[in-house]
């Protein structure tokens, strides 16, 4: 523990409670934190609470005459999110990683800042945005700073952003921004935002992120086979199920997919569990949608996202779903998922459709595709049927 840290626990030790934190003064000493070095125009704001600092923000701001300015201030992350970390891929190629949840802790990020950017006047958030305080944050606009803010603080101004029918900008980042606190009320603020009567982007925002939130599998589930709710908050329920790193995912949504009626949940989530890293779970659970299910459209859906899937049984299966699947339909959809393929995996397998299925469609989708892979074998099984 860092000796700011240390002197802020010591000075209230006293009358540390959840409900007391967020309006209790912070020390001199507290305040004084390291101004962030990558952040352009900066202005320290000094006061002995957030809310006295964030109003000295906003009066300085006035007076400057600027078109906009921004209040920023440092909040303390949960454990694993990672937001603006540079990552490249398997191709060399560079990618930003954005507010996901790492596992490895690979990409954490710890010091993450808020910063709203209000109007001449001081009285309208334009937009809210959360930034990588390690990287540089340019702007032609003044940042006035208020250094590391207790995030039950934090959590208050955010969550009264977003009962003021703030702007998209303003709603989606204080949804994603409450989602990154470590602190106990985030579960329940998120699921307060997500009940109905709130804005709908905000509630739409609030079930995505709850995805990334520990223990909150039933109250997504719920969400998912309420038919009440509209459709589309019904899939952003499914998803977030999807890209959660909680146990036993998948056969929560078995048991949904089951359970809900709507064609488009139900393919929403066979999505969902084609994305989550449960691969051999997610894998059984697709086959068995791509071999059953009567619905020929959501058939297809699964046998798109087998396609998807790395490993021999989903190879397998798709095979056996172009040789004996009754549909033919469903037999090209197969194709085109063994398309998608690594070429060693799916080039013989076409050749081998192309050369003997019974059916002229199917073959006809087999020539199609090889044509598509430029692999030198399919240049050779074209030679040698047009030398026939």
């Amino acid at each position: 523990m860092d000796p700011k840290t240390l002197l802020l626990i010591v000075t209230l030790a006293l009358a540390w409670s959840p409900d007391s934190r967020a309006n209790m003064p912070v020390p001199a000493a507290a305040q004084a934190d390291a101004l962030p070095p990558k952040i352009q125009n900066l202005i320290p704001v000094e006061g002995p609470t957030f809310d006295a600092r964030r109003q000295a923000a906003i009066a300085k701001g006035r007076a400057a005459r600027q078109s906009e300015f921004w209040v920023a201030y440092q909040f303390t992350p949960r454990p694993g999110v990672c937001i603006e970390s540079d990552w490249s891929d398997e191709g060399g190629r560079s990618r930003t990683i954005n507010a996901t949840r790492q596992s490895n802790g690979q990409y954490e990020t710890r010091n993450v800042g808020v910063f709203a950017r209000y109007d001449a006047s001081g009285e309208t958030v334009l937009r809210l945005d959360v930034h990588n305080l390690d990287r540089k944050f340019a702007t032609e606009y003044p940042v006035y700073w208020l250094g590391q803010v207790e995030n039950g603080a934090s959590l208050d101004f955010l969550e009264n952003l977003t009962g003021n029918q703030p702007s998209h900008k303003v709603g989606d980042g204080a949804v994603l921004a409450i989602s990154l606190h470590d602190h106990s009320r985030v579960p329940g603020i998120l699921k307060s935002l997500a009940g109905p009567g709130k804005d709908r982007k905000i509630r739409m925002s609030a079930v995505f992120w709850l995805g990334q939130i520990e223990g909150e599998q039933a109250f997504l589930a719920d969400l998912v086979r309420n038919e009440n709710e509209e459709t589309e908050l019904r899939k952003q329920a499914a998803f977030s199920l999807g890209v959660s790193k909680n146990p036993g995912v998948v056969a929560t949504l078995e048991q949904l997919y089951q359970s809900v009626q709507p064609r488009e949940v139900r393919k929403q989530i066979i999505f969902a569990v084609s994305v989550n890293e449960d691969a051999d779970a997610a894998a059984r659970f697709l086959i068995q949608m791509a071999t059953t299910e009567k619905d020929v459209d959501v058939r297809k859906q699964a046998i798109f996202w087998l396609g998807q899937k790395a490993g021999k049984k989903s190879l397998d299966a798709l095979a056996d779903t172009i040789d004996n699947d009754p549909e033919t339909e469903i037999q090209k959809q197969a194709v085109f998922a063994v398309s998608q393929r690594p070429k060693d995996e799916a080039v013989p397998i076409l050749i081998k459709v192309a050369r003997t299925h019974p059916k002229v469609a199917v073959r006809k989708q087999a020539y199609f595709w090889l044509g598509q892979t430029g692999d030198p074998r399919a240049v050779e099984f074209f030679r040698e049927e047009l030398l026939k």
